[in-house]
């Protein structure tokens, strides 16, 4: 792997001209801890606890802006490989409004292109080719497993490269159309295997690499100030087939009611020379409708209700609740194929001191059954008790103490704590 040095200094010259104008200086610094104890049915106690320190700065002005995001993470329990040390998620730099038509991003970045999703080490550029045609491209090489600061090995059997263009020819309507290659290279590792006589023997696994090259087209459109509907589609030119088809709508029919309805096709999208190609993979279809009834500023009523169709099973799914104004009960439902399922939620949040203090709780209570031949179910209880403290509009304490019960866990306690900081300065003369 080549470490990312150079290009961080590279990028720290190309910041100097921003040194000369006004800028802003923020970030997001946030510390948490996470532990449990677990005991099960037979008495085995187990326990861990691990720290996090994650990190978010932004620097520069409005035409160029330096990103970085990353985390430390350390377990207290069992000393693991990688602990202490740097991942980080985003470091780039941006150019803003260039000819007052294109963005520039260089170095570690997310990406959000239609069907697109990830995170790589490249450039993407986004140029508003006009009032009603906005196009997008990027290309990088993937991260490396542990996020360190280096260059992936074998940049030509990892990687993800594409493009969008979306087409709004008026505020309420817009279309997009998105394209994405990816391969992915996994490591081999070592693994213990029996030959034909029984001897146990090391042996590397070699897995192949993983290959992605889909399509997407997708659109929304505000018939009214009071309904919308939304449309998309999915289509993997290695299997040439369709992998998902949306289509949902929102529409407000009076002060007081909306109504949903959602209708989703899914077929599962594999790598192309995965070893689960081989098999016989069904598809899905998901049809959904609920609605929201606003009695008052402090009470909500809500519902929805779900059909998962398979090829000779199906599983359905429903939640009826309110929203008060410091809480809320709701009750689910679900059976059929993914096992079935009765429980009841509460959750009771009050603030004080002018919401200086925020304590919350939460209960929940189910009985479950994973396959519908069971005779028996399992009832499961849970808790959890939380204090938000906020001193200061910058700085935040929020903690949490989780309790769970049922026939497998007789004992089983989690507590999280978190910290967090935000800053916001500017530097240099105004512009």
């Amino acid at each position: 792997m080549i470490r990312l040095k150079w290009l961080f200094v590279a990028m720290l010259a190309a910041l100097l001209p921003a040194l000369l104008s006004a800028q802003t200086f923020s970030g997001r610094l946030t510390s948490s801890f996470y532990a449990y104890e677990r005991s099960d049915s037979i008495g085995v106690n187990t326990g861990q606890a691990r720290g996090y320190q994650t990190f978010q700065f932004d620097f520069g002005g409005k035409e160029v802006r330096l990103r970085t995001y990353g985390q430390l993470d350390r377990d207290f329990s069992t000393r693991l490989a990688g602990d202490g040390k740097a991942r980080m998620y985003n470091l780039s730099l941006e150019w803003k409004n260039l000819a007052k038509r294109v963005d520039v991003q260089l170095g570690r970045q997310p990406v959000f292109s239609g069907g697109a999703v990830g995170t790589i080490d490249g450039a993407q550029i986004k140029v508003k080719a006009s009032r009603w045609l906005r196009l997008k491209a990027f290309g990088g090489g993937l991260l490396p497993s542990d996020q360190r600061l280096k260059l992936i090995d074998d940049l030509d059997k990892n990687y993800m490269a594409g493009g969008q263009a979306v087409l709004a020819p008026n505020p309420d309507l817009s279309v997009g159309l998105s394209f994405f290659d990816k391969r992915q290279l996994r490591p081999g590792y070592d693994a213990l295997r029996a030959d034909s006589i029984g001897n146990v023997l090391t042996l590397f696994v070699e897995p192949e690499d993983r290959a992605y090259r889909v399509g997407s087209v997708d659109a929304s459109w505000f018939m009214s100030p009071k309904a919308s509907l939304y449309a998309r589609s999915d289509y993997d030119f290695h299997a040439e087939q369709i992998t998902r088809a949306e289509l949902s709508t929102r529409a407000e029919v009076s002060r007081q009611w909306i109504v949903t309805g959602n209708y989703i096709f899914r077929s599962p999208r594999l790598p192309w020379n995965s070893l689960f190609s081989a098999f016989n993979v069904e598809d899905n279809h998901e049809l959904e409708g609920g609605f929201y009834f606003q009695h008052s500023r402090a009470l909500r009523f809500y519902g929805n209700a779900a059909g998962i169709f398979y090829d000779g099973d199906n599983s359905l799914r429903f939640t009826v609740g309110t929203d008060l104004r410091y809480g809320g009960l709701s009750y689910v439902h679900r059976s059929g194929y993914a096992g079935n399922l009765d429980g009841v939620n509460a959750s009771l949040h009050y603030p004080l001191q002018r919401g200086m203090f925020l304590p919350s709780v939460q209960l929940s209570w189910a009985a479950y059954k994973l396959d519908a031949g069971e005779a028996e179910r399992v009832s499961l209880f849970s808790g959890a008790a939380g204090l938000l403290v906020r001193p200061h509009k910058t700085l935040t304490f929020d903690g949490q103490l989780q309790l769970l019960h049922n026939r497998y866990y007789s004992n089983d306690v989690r507590f999280l704590f978190r910290m967090q900081y935000w800053f916001f300065t500017k530097i240099g003369a105004s512009s």
